[in-house]
């Protein structure tokens, strides 16, 4: 995938949730939407 640069939109991914819902980013931004995306890392 190429790089993104400053203001360019996210492509459009499915991610899954912590209770492993696949969700389709596109679905969680528009009409006024936004959303945050917090990857969490597991360090054991």
């Amino acid at each position: 995938m190429p790089k993104l640069r400053v203001g360019q939109p996210a492509p459009d991914v499915i991610v899954k949730t912590l209770d492993r819902t696949a969700v389709r980013l596109s679905s969680l931004w528009g009409n006024g939407r936004t959303a945050l995306l917090i990857f969490l890392r597991h360090l054991a």
